[in-house]
């Protein structure tokens, strides 16, 4: 007999867009306020910010008529970083005191890593919810202590070269393992995908390199060189690195956005939650890598103050790429995570630079 879950309606199921409404000036002027707001609290106020963005950005976001929702409340996020400030506090003063008690403790931080990860992940989809269905996490230490520390650092005797595939397995273990309404989140991508977008940013950086390098040395007159005026080679050597400086950057900004424009489009579109819904991705990559290029110049002439404007353009153009089939199972699910009340994983993992972002 044929699910007729699995089979007409799913056929039928219309794709539908993500919605996303937020304005760069409505954004701009909430988070320069609350930045303002943080300043003058000394960072106190830094919790209600974040409360206050993400509920804009979640607010403004939308599928199938309903918004999502970010429960957290500003005193959890609060809790949560007055305890990790201590934890690193702490560990900053024994380390500089007790040099080799401080070498220990950093390798215990280094093996607490993968449960900071953990818990940022699962504080995180916690409190995310849609329909009134909040999202969570079911990854186990063991998994994440492989996929973020012992296997990173294994690639580093393959010359990276095994980071392609890495990075798919980390990828794996986050979304196979994210659950909405007692469902679990399904992904199956292909290896052979990650190292095609890898070759691909690679190549890139190679033609971008050999083709600005040449354009730079070509306006080069070299004769400066054998002239003995200091200010004259001084100059000259000015005229060349800082050139060279900035297709460096240009370089790796075009590289990662290929890259991540590639796996994108191949990660969402081998996602789905079985029977509730399906995901696809229509990234392209030259409007990418010009939305990731242009949204750095904004950062860099706004001494980041562009935050706002530049996440903003890369938000609305990723909805805008981004379509989900709402499957009939979705209107039978149920509420099914109880609340956490604790944030501390989330706050120390940015704290101490391990946060991790789900897409």
């Amino acid at each position: 007999m044929t699910n007729p879950i699995n089979g007409a309606s799913i056929a039928s199921a219309p794709s539908l867009p993500v919605q996303f409404s937020a304005t760069k000036f409505g954004y701009f002027k909430l988070w320069h306020v609350n930045l303002l707001l943080s300043i003058v609290t000394l960072g106190i106020y830094s919790a209600w910010a974040k409360v206050r963005n993400t509920q804009y950005l979640y607010g403004h976001t939308q599928v199938d008529g309903h918004r999502l929702a970010y429960l957290a409340t500003p005193l959890q996020i609060l809790r949560g970083r007055f305890i990790a400030v201590i934890a690193f506090v702490a560990l900053s003063t024994i380390a500089n005191f007790f040099p080799i008690a401080g070498l220990i403790l950093y390798g215990v931080l280094l093996l607490a890593l993968p449960w900071l990860i953990i818990q940022g992940i699962r504080f995180t989809l916690y409190m995310t919810a849609y329909r009134n269905i909040r999202f969570s996490f079911t990854g186990t230490y063991t998994d994440a202590l492989i996929n973020f520390i012992v296997l990173p650092i294994l690639s580093i005797f393959t010359l990276y070269l095994a980071m392609p595939w890495v990075m798919r397995r980390i990828q794996l273990f986050m979304m196979n393992n994210i659950t909405f309404g007692g469902e679990k989140f399904s992904l199956n991508t292909s290896t052979g995908q990650y190292y095609l977008a890898a070759l691909a940013a690679f190549l890139l950086s190679i033609a971008v390199i050999a083709i600005g390098a040449t354009l730079i040395f070509s306006g080069v007159d070299f004769t400066a060189f054998k002239s003995e005026d200091p200010k004259a080679s001084k100059q000259l050597i000015l005229s060349i690195f800082l050139p060279l400086y900035g297709l460096m950057f240009l370089t790796g900004y075009l590289s990662m956005a290929l890259f991540n424009a590639m796996i994108r489009n191949h990660v969402v579109n081998n996602l789905q939650v079985e029977n509730v819904a399906r995901f696809s991705s229509s990234v392209k990559v030259i409007p990418y890598m010009w939305l990731t290029v242009s949204n750095a110049i904004i950062l860099i002439f706004t001494i980041g103050l562009g935050h706002p404007i530049a996440l903003i353009r890369k938000l609305d153009y990723l909805s805008k790429c981004t379509q989900v089939q709402v499957l009939p199972k979705m209107n039978e699910l149920i509420n099914t995570v109880g609340i956490t009340d604790s944030a501390f994983g989330e706050e120390a993992a940015g704290l101490f630079d391990a946060d991790v972002s789900l897409i």
